[in-house]
């Protein structure tokens, strides 16, 4: 299998899931965020970063303006939104390559102004907002590696949705 729906019926669950799956990323792991505005994928890298050992002191913000935020913990965290961006071209002034391709993780807001730039190894979180508070995410992976750790992540997000903050 490779892909699991998860259900959150609030942002403590949110928060808990992106956690999670901070605990569970590795170096070199991309993690592509779709949905629409407001839909809560900067509150679920907030979560990332806690799961990446970010102190919480560290204020995790969509970096709309910036494109790209870093952040240290456990691992480097690399959070682009490329909302802003309307070409491929406005790349080259920025290090979004070495977001990318380095050591740490990155998590991409709006991959898609990527376009064919974006790495066929990589995690995809779609977002969709069932009510004001729920929101269902679908997880997917991407590339032989990540197929091959999908059953550990599946045995973590299924466990999850047995905490009192992810049952609605």
């Amino acid at each position: 299998m490779n892909e699991f729906l998860f259900n959150s019926p609030g942002e403590e669950c949110s928060l808990l899931l992106g956690r999670k799956i901070g605990e569970l990323l590795q170096a070199g792991d991309i993690v592509a965020l779709w949905g629409e505005l407001g839909s809560g994928k900067t509150l679920l890298t907030r979560g990332i970063a806690m799961g990446l050992g970010i102190p919480p002191e560290e204020r995790v913000t969509s970096p709309t303006f910036t494109i790209i935020n870093e952040y240290s913990g456990r691992l480097h965290l690399f959070h682009l939104d490329l909302y802003r961006l309307s070409g491929t071209g406005e790349l080259e002034t920025l290090p979004w390559q070495e977001s990318l391709f380095g050591n740490g993780v990155a998590v991409i807001e709006w991959p898609d102004r990527l376009g064919r730039l974006l790495p066929a190894q990589r995690w995809d979180i779609e977002f969709s907002i069932s009510s004001e508070e729920n929101r269902t995410m679908l997880i997917r992976c991407h590339g032989r590696k990540n197929r091959m750790r999908m059953a550990k992540w599946l045995e973590t997000l299924e466990a999850l949705q047995t905490d009192s903050a992810c049952r609605a």
